[in-house]
């Protein structure tokens, strides 16, 4: 198994921006940063109206929910053992832990064994842009792009988002990524097939990437005209104080 990472670009984080950096001088604006303008639909409207004030709450603990379980996937996948419960104390929650056990269905199917990259960091001068791709793995022979959501519904942004990830990985890499899509690990499904099992599916976007990538270059129009002089809103704090 091969991992890689690269340790030449940092990112720096700012609530719901994300911003890249390889000399702490030149920062681009992450696929999700950018993709925060696309359009979210009625059913995002509609779920606003029906969560209220507590929208803020729940889209903060999807997020955290979201993180935790990306980052013991990333772990797991770096070598560490994952444990759930430890001393009566728990690392997970079951929802989390849940998904977990999806991911791990899906590595012993298709990934076990194989080459991969894991959280690649992407930088792209030409199209002044960064991500973090969750994972490029050979599965049979193809090279795959593959992010992880755990969301309760997938969206038309996960395609623009993978299509982007291609366009930055292919700019410097080999192999070129044959195929994309997402590995849903909260989904409804109950059947038993290929690249599907009981609650997750990866999902391939199968629309023609030039159309994806076309919608990017029209959101990043949209951004960059609303962000002229963008860069990020760094925050100073004392890490700690003593009377």
């Amino acid at each position: 198994m091969k991992l890689f990472k690269n340790k030449d670009l940092n990112r720096v984080d700012v609530l719901d921006e994300r911003f890249y950096t390889k000399d702490n001088v030149t920062f681009y604006p992450s696929v999700t940063t950018v993709l925060n303008v696309y359009p979210k639909g009625f059913g995002f409207q509609d779920w606003l109206k029906q969560v209220g004030y507590n929208a803020e709450i729940v889209v903060e603990r999807a997020a955290t929910q979201g993180s935790n379980v990306h980052n013991a996937i990333e772990d797991f996948l770096n070598g560490k053992e994952l444990v759930w419960i430890e001393e009566g104390r728990e690392h997970f929650t079951l929802k989390e832990w849940k998904m977990i056990s999806k991911f791990m269905e899906f590595y012993e199917r298709y990934l076990k064994g194989s080459d991969m990259v894991v959280e690649a960091m992407l930088w792209s001068d030409k199209l002044k842009l960064g991500g973090t791709a969750d994972l490029i793995v050979n599965i049979a022979g193809e090279t795959w792009l593959i992010d992880y959501k755990t969301s309760n519904a997938l969206y038309k942004t996960n395609e623009i988002q993978l299509a982007a990830y291609k366009e930055m990985w292919d700019e410097k890499n080999e192999p070129k990524i044959d195929r994309y899509g997402i590995l849903w690990l909260n989904s409804s499904h109950r059947t038993e097939k290929e690249f599907q099992g009981r609650g997750w599916v990866l999902s391939e976007i199968t629309k023609k990437h030039d159309h994806s990538f076309k919608l990017y270059s029209h959101t990043r129009a949209l951004w960059d005209e609303e962000n002229p002089n963008y860069k990020p809103k760094n925050l100073s704090f004392n890490n700690s104080f003593k009377k």
